[in-house]
């Protein structure tokens, strides 16, 4: 299918569409719309898959559309917009782009949705603050089979590029908030969620404790960590043992290896 079906193509970077997808470039655009972009082929197939809500599909005419939307174009002609191959180059954010983005309307998540729901796995963040950790994190989390993950305040946006495309597409796969940790550490103990930190100076290993209970594993920054107050909230901490020469693990690693005992504890034991 030719990119010459389109009605129309944008030319110019200063349309007024163009003017508006790109201010979704920054998290002060994507707070005000409640939309972000994703690119590529892959990343927009998989948000389709999971129910994601697609608001516009933007395609560069100079590549034309991929085969594996057609179908999605014969349906809903209004959500694709085709724009000359230097509009989508500023709009895109990738090295080599397949000529292909979408705009999505952000997930409608709440404390009390997820404080109410039978989640037995939580992942609780704490001012993680590099996109590809935590994209990583995300994608860890989703292999594990975390129930639900939430980030805290001082956590980097959910929604930044650099987060999407680390993540994958584990994003559409499970919940994931922006919360008050407080508020959501006191709701999981009225639960009776054991709440474990991790930190490289606590004094038990992650393999000592039990992973068939109810349970949201606390990670933290990663240069500094759980604070003091953070880790007084806690019902136990645990530590990674390194044995080798290395003072710490990426935050993202350690977060994989401790997530992955739960699977090793209900699934493989």
């Amino acid at each position: 299918m030719e990119s010459d079906v389109f009605m129309e193509i944008i030319e110019s970077i200063n349309n007024p569409k163009v003017k508006q997808w790109y201010k979704l470039l920054n998290k002060k655009g994507r707070d005000k719309s409640g939309q972000y972009i994703i690119e590529g082929i892959k990343l927009i197939k998989e948000a389709i898959r999971f129910g994601q809500k697609i608001e516009t599909i933007i395609v560069d005419h100079s590549k034309g559309l991929p085969e594996e939307f057609l179908e999605l174009y014969s349906s809903d002609k209004k959500k694709f917009f085709t724009v000359s191959k230097p509009v989508f180059e500023k709009l895109s954010e990738t090295e080599t782009p397949q000529g292909i983005m979408a705009i999505i309307k952000k997930q409608e998540l709440t404390a009390k949705k997820l404080l109410t729901e039978n989640n037995n796995f939580i992942l609780l963040l704490d001012k993680i603050q590099d996109p590809g950790n935590l994209g990583t994190i995300i994608r860890s989390a989703d292999a594990a089979g975390v129930d639900a993950i939430v980030l805290g305040n001082g956590t980097v946006e959910l929604y930044n590029p650099k987060v999407i495309r680390s993540a994958m597409g584990s994003v559409f796969h499970l919940p994931i908030l922006s919360a008050d940790l407080d508020e959501i550490i006191a709701g999981l103990k009225q639960k009776n969620v054991k709440i474990v930190g991790t930190s490289p100076y606590a004094k038990h290993d992650y393999f000592k404790i039990d992973f068939s209970e109810k349970i949201a594993i606390l990670v933290g920054n990663e240069s500094k960590g759980l604070s003091k107050e953070r880790q007084e909230q806690v019902d136990q901490m645990v530590k990674i043992p390194i044995v080798g020469q290395a003072e710490s693990l990426n935050v993202a690693m350690a977060t994989s290896i401790v997530l992955f005992e739960r699977v090793r504890q209900t699934i493989l034991s």
